[in-house]
């Protein structure tokens, strides 16, 4: 994959903001940050506002870099060396940050939130980015759902697009609570109350210039884009909680999207046995395993293929040799009968230089 060697302004890049619940009132804290190598340094530590309105509370926690972060976690290939290590090619760093809190009592309208200056100047969508703050925020409401805990993401939020080649990527949000979730674009927020201003005629749901136009599914998250020029966006989706119809909580994840010309095709991945079915049922009791296939025009890269692992009790494994064929077993309980789907992503990568695709 090759790109365009325009000098970036860059600072923050992505972020989101999750919760558990540890015990009763107790919760842990957990921020992920995402830094362009060609910016400005991570934070020793982060500062996280936590108020509610209703219980007239407002006050803010440190968040800790957990050990061993700040690892680079940019595709490229082994041969390829980036910003992050004194290299040419622009290169990601992931920084987790956590903290324990204990909320003073019991209120239906927490929100958990962070914000830290600037975004990347790169940026051609949004008005005056290096002006705007990358902001997110995090709902809870432990009056009627005492100890919930919120999606997390098990997906990263680096994604470099290629121009002329369509891209889908899924967020790979999961609940520990088994409780549904639902996803929405929406604008980019720099503060509690303000949000990036985009250029016409780009939106929220029409982040970059694609044909066909972007699409978006709002029960599965996934995003996908045809874009046909070189651009850095940014968007944000909200993942909201549902228990029994009932809104329990919310995340946001603020991203920032990279199109590259590149000269390297996109690999792809099937659905349901060869097929383009994206769903199945099964049944309690009775083994359920399928299989999906890799492809790729460029007959010599080799592809891998990796699961996020979502759904407790499944293995998912792929097969050797430079087309894998990846296996999902599964065999449901009584205690897994649902209303609600149980969802998971696969990934296709192959070895491209400097970047995999």
């Amino acid at each position: 994959m090759l790109m365009s060697t325009a000098a970036f302004a860059t600072h923050s890049q992505s972020t989101d903001l999750t919760y558990k619940c540890l015990s009763g009132n107790q919760y842990e804290i957990t921020l992920s940050f995402y830094r362009d190598c060609a910016g400005v340094n991570a934070p020793s530590s982060v500062t996280v506002n936590i108020s509610s309105v209703s219980c007239g509370q407002n006050y803010s926690i440190t968040l800790n870099p957990i050990a061993g972060t700040g690892k680079e976690i940019t595709p490229v290939c082994q041969t390829s060396t980036t910003q992050c290590n004194g290299g040419p090619w622009p290169g990601v760093q992931q920084y987790i940050y956590k903290g324990n809190t204990t909320f003073p009592m019991q209120c239906s309208d927490w929100v958990m939130s962070f914000s830290l200056c600037c975004r990347n100047g790169a940026i051609n969508t949004i008005t005056n980015p290096l002006s705007d703050n990358i902001y997110v925020e995090a709902h809870l409401d432990n009056l009627n759902y005492p100890c919930n805990s919120s999606p997390v993401f098990s997906n990263l939020p680096v994604p470099f697009v290629c121009v002329g080649q369509k891209y889908c990527f899924g967020h790979g949000a999961t609940d520990i609570d088994g409780d549904s979730l639902s996803y929405e674009l929406v604008t980019p927020s720099t503060s509690d109350t303000t949000k990036v201003n985009y250029l016409a005629p780009y939106t929220a749901t029409q982040p970059l210039s694609s044909n066909p136009i972007v699409t978006f599914n709002g029960a599965t998250g996934d995003i996908c884009m045809t874009p046909n020029t070189i651009q850095v966006t940014v968007l944000a989706v909200l993942v909201k909680e549902w228990k029994n119809g009932k809104l329990v909580g919310s995340v946001l994840r603020d991203m920032q999207l990279r199109i590259l010309n590149c000269n390297n095709s996109v690999p792809s991945v099937s659905g349901i046995n060869g097929t383009n079915q994206f769903s199945i049922s099964a049944c309690a009791g009775t083994p359920l395993t399928f299989t999906v296939n890799s492809a790729d025009a460029d007959a010599g890269q080799t592809l891998s293929l990796v699961s996020n692992n979502s759904i407790s009790g499944a293995s998912f494994n792929a097969s050797a040799g430079s087309r894998p064929v990846g296996t999902f077993s599964w065999t449901p309980t009584m205690a897994d009968i649902s209303g609600n789907p149980y969802c998971f992503t696969v990934k296709v990568q192959d070895d491209a230089c400097p970047y995999n695709a």
